[in-house]
């Protein structure tokens, strides 16, 4: 099925008067003027752009259609025109002196403002907020290191070693059987360099959960939630609300032992990011949750 509005009828007093304020004033194009009768034109106007939908200007040919002209929705407003430059439509009609009847807004859906045509009829003109681009300043720029953010719990670093701990320890008990039944491997140069292999990187761990363990922290703004984390190379994530498509609360056994959970944000990022904050209390993670996916929620409904 395809449906569209072609076009809408506005009531006019006369044909030439109407197309002299919509296409002088408001600039719209004149597509069509054709004549069907001594009295009646089939006269078309539409706003420049890329929009299919006209107006048909419509000459009131009794007392009854007299009577519509300028209130044909009751003193609501009638018709929403968009633009993709509000300060420049704006200003076009200030410049016409049009009668303006609400000054510009913003809006969750843009910026707005009604003005009154020829004829008394109401207008929104609006610029969504798809459409706005405008510049900004480098003053505007919010300042990141003006946020304080909040360390993960202390708790979280006992985890972390507790957790390296059985997985050096595995890797152990592997390695000791192996090199007591197989006797090619029984060489001292073999055996010292799996021990030094398994010293350095047990302090390149230690240097990882101490160094990294420090840069651990988050924030949570109104519009989006930032997290650092890193020890040699350290990375800020700041994750808009409106990017997020899931939120996870997870808790592993050991993390439960310290009443610790963490909490995973599957984003529409273009390379797939998902964060993972760790190091949380379960009240903390828990809290979290609740308030991103509302922020979630709130966000789907305003698009709709």
């Amino acid at each position: 099925m395809n449906q569209f509005l072609a076009q809408i009828s506005i009531v006019v007093d006369d044909y030439d008067r109407a197309i002299e304020y919509y296409t002088k004033q408001l600039h719209f194009d004149l597509i069509e003027d054709t004549k069907l009768s001594e009295s009646k034109r089939w006269v078309k106007v539409k706003p420049k752009g890329l929009g299919t939908c006209s107006l048909l200007l419509a000459k009131a040919a009794t007392d009854e259609q007299q009577s519509r002209i300028g209130n044909q929705t009751g003193g609501r407003v009638f018709l929403f025109l968009h633009t993709d430059d509000f300060k420049r439509d704006y200003q076009n009609l200030l410049n016409h002196q049009i009668t303006i009847i609400r000054e510009p807004s913003r809006e969750i859906y843009g910026t707005v403002a009604v003005f009154k045509d020829l004829y008394g009829n109401l207008w929104d003109l609006i610029e969504p907020v798809s459409q706005i681009n405008q510049a900004i300043s480098s003053a505007q720029i919010p300042k990141y290191s003006e946020v304080d953010l909040a360390p993960v719990e202390t708790s979280y670093k006992k985890v972390l070693y507790i957790s390296w701990s059985f997985f050096f320890g595995l890797v152990i008990s592997i390695l000791l059987p192996i090199f007591y039944w197989i006797e090619s491997l029984q060489k001292s140069w073999i055996v010292l360099s799996v021990i030094g292999t398994i010293l350095l990187c047990i302090v390149v761990l230690i240097a990882f959960i101490e160094i990294g363990f420090k840069n651990l922290a988050w924030a949570l703004r109104d519009k989006d939630i930032i997290f650092k984390k890193g020890w040699l190379f350290q990375s800020t994530y700041i994750i808009p609300f409106v990017k997020v498509q899931h939120c996870e609360l997870l808790s592993g056994p050991i993390g439960r032992k310290f009443g610790l959970a963490s909490i995973k944000l599957n984003t529409a990022a273009s390379n797939d990011i998902d964060i993972s904050i760790n190091g949380l209390k379960q009240d903390t993670a828990e809290q979290l949750k609740a308030f991103i996916i509302n922020k979630i929620e709130t966000d789907e409904h305003q698009q709709i």
